[in-house]
């Protein structure tokens, strides 16, 4: 069940690198009428975006599934642009230099949509406007609703009580790809929202019960959901007041827990959830991380063991795991002495694009030496003369959504500042555009101290 108030929107609000101040956009004069603009990054086999507003960078790294705050604008022209980012700090143009006329009090939402592959529609800017003064009340809130999922057919959108049939009920609208609607204006409150396909009355998302706050300016958008495999709908709401932007994932929609025994020297493992053993991690022994599980969103109680006893090696009380979500619970070592064995759990990304691959890198080994080590990524075994993908990388941190182009590497890891001293050497790795791997640096005695474990993540 999603409950969604404005103070769950302030406390999952996501933070663009990029500012909107005098600096980076065009200076706002006083005595001209104004207008807000909006963007959002709504294409799901993009790279993070960059956004320029009269040929100023207002916003960049705006990541999937995300939206700006409002930018304050002159009414009347003003050009945006936006690019997206590629291997090597290169990025290519999606939306080219377009000038827009911005009328005056009303605000632009710009949402970047299609598919970057030319899957289904052409990546392009969807424009949705809204009075920038809404009747939102401290009994009311304002709802648009938008249909931005590329490849998703026509759909009815009931916003109901939460325990409405959609036998009894009436759609607010009928959609199609980047449709909206107009501002709603609806009482404060406990609702639902289902979206139901023209063809086939198929309900195609159900949002459980959603708790909607007054005084809310709140614009909802239907976007694609990346794990629409695993997922009991192929989308997800993003829900945006102007300012932060939430995501309510379909109430059915499970959270994916991998988890990776990554002690040298430790016993094999069962892993028990909730008091229960798990069938799939029974008898678990050293460098192996399991593929992905689909539990219930829930708060759950892990058990570590060595196997076939009730000896515990970990006691994870309480974790909650959200749907939609994806998880690594990797058994780590401690570092303080006397040497223990700990959980280390890390909110994995595995949303891929279409434009290179996706790297995501672990620090999990835990001898002292390689406590910092730089990571190298280079076309030959040698590092000579090369700088490092990964500088100072601690043991346990993690690096998601590194851009890799397609082809043949070498991954050589080193003592940090320390070229010269080689903890993983010159090993071979291939990318594939569209494929996000994970790679786990551990101790291991059996190679040369230390090795990697590198995998497909994919969603």
């Amino acid at each position: 069940m999603n409950k969604l108030t404005l103070a769950t929107l302030m406390a999952t609000s996501v933070a663009l690198i990029g500012c909107d101040d005098d600096d980076n956009v065009a200076a706002i004069a006083a005595d001209t009428p104004q207008s807000s603009l909006q963007a959002v990054h709504a294409s799901a086999d993009a790279p993070r975006a960059n956004v320029w507003l009269n040929d100023a960078a207002a916003l960049t790294d705006v990541d999937y599934a995300t939206a700006s705050g409002f930018l304050p604008v002159n009414a009347g022209m003003n050009a945006v642009q936006v690019d997206v980012q590629l291997p090597g700090g290169n990025v290519t143009t999606v939306v080219p230099r377009t000038e827009l006329d911005f009328s005056a009090d009303t605000n632009y939402t710009v949402m970047v949509v299609g598919d970057a592959s030319g899957a289904n529609n052409p990546v392009e800017p969807l424009i949705v406007t809204r009075p920038a003064t809404g009747s939102a009340d401290s009994e009311t809130l304002d709802v648009q609703i938008v249909h931005a999922a590329s490849g998703v057919g026509d759909v009815n959108v009931y916003v109901t009580g939460p325990s409405a049939t959609i036998a009894d009920s009436a759609p607010i609208a009928t959609l199609g790809y980047k449709d909206f609607t107009g501002v709603v204006n609806v009482a404060e409150g406990s609702y639902r929202v289902r979206l139901e396909t023209v063809d086939g009355s198929i309900i195609a998302f159900d949002s459980g019960t959603v708790n909607l706050a007054a005084g809310a300016e709140l614009t909802v958008a239907a976007v694609i959901n990346p794990d629409s495999s695993e997922s009991a709908s192929p989308v997800k709401l993003m829900v945006m007041d102007g300012t932060n932007t939430a995501i309510i994932h379909d109430m059915s929609d499970p959270a994916e827990v991998r988890v990776g025994h990554l002690v040298d020297g430790a016993p094999a493992v069962d892993i028990s959830l909730n008091g229960s053993p798990v069938d799939a991690l029974q008898g678990v022994p050293f460098k192996t991380v399991s593929g992905y599980l689909d539990l219930a969103a829930s708060d759950y109680d892990i058990d570590v063991f060595a196997t076939g006893t009730t000896s515990s090696l970990i006691d994870v009380d309480g974790l909650s795991l959200a749907g939609g979500g994806d998880y690594s619970v990797f058994a780590v070592l401690t570092t303080a002495s006397p040497l223990a064995i700990e959980p280390l759990v890390i909110a994995d990304k595995r949303r891929s694009v279409a434009t290179s691959a996706i790297l995501n890198v672990v620090h999990a080994a835990a001898n002292p030496v390689a406590q910092s080590v730089d990571v190298y990524l280079t076309a030959n075994a040698s590092i000579e003369g090369s700088d490092p993908a990964l500088s100072n990388f601690t043991y346990k941190s993690d690096v998601m959504g590194i851009y890799v182009a397609d082809g043949d590497y070498f991954l050589t890891i080193t003592v940090a500042g320390q070229p010269s001293v080689v903890a993983i050497d010159a090993i071979p790795v291939s990318f594939s555009d569209g494929v996000v791997y994970s790679a786990i640096a551990i101790d291991d005695a059996s190679g040369s101290g230390f090795s990697v474990l590198l995998s497909d993540i994919t969603d």
